[in-house]
């Protein structure tokens, strides 16, 4: 399954925000970090603080998964270039493949995709965070070679 990655301009960008705040937002709510009820404000707040040019936020590339065959957007993906002291790593903030479009190859394709593009901006790693409920996505993560570095952890205070 061959995809190619196309940068994102106004349009996909607010099409990709209607769907991806609400999404963060219920992974969150999920996870059991945040409370429902704020659930919307919060990532709204996460989006417009780390894209607060949008679609031309420095370091950040936002990219539409591109079926090649049929041209169809299967996805999206999110990463940020991170300058350290000698060198670049990359963080994907988000991928998402549509759907209908699930379990077919398209999100091992794209996480192929998307590492050609930061090893040619000079990036020596790519990290990535997933929600310990997802459970596909921590087998997709596992079988292409990601290692778990750390787990956060939190502890509900009743009062």
């Amino acid at each position: 399954m061959q995809v190619s990655l196309k940068a994102m301009n106004e349009k996909s960008f607010s099409d990709y925000r209607k769907l991806s705040i609400p999404a963060y937002a219920k992974d969150n709510v999920d996870s059991g970090r945040w409370q429902e009820s704020e659930s919307l404000e919060r990532s709204t707040l996460d989006f417009d603080r780390l894209l607060p040019e949008g679609v031309v936020s420095k370091n950040h590339y936002l990219f539409n998964i591109i079926e090649n065959e049929s041209s169809k957007n299967v996805g999206y993906i999110w990463v940020k270039l991170e300058d350290n002291i000698r060198t670049k790593s990359a963080f994907i903030y988000d991928i998402e493949i549509n759907k209908s479009f699930r379990r077919k190859g398209y999100a091992k394709s794209g996480l192929r995709c998307i590492e050609k593009v930061v090893a040619e901006l000079g990036a020596t790693s790519l990290g990535l965070h997933v929600f310990n409920h997802n459970s596909a996505a921590l087998a997709l993560y596992n079988s292409m070679g990601y290692q778990t570095l750390s787990h956060n952890m939190q502890k509900t205070i009743v009062r």
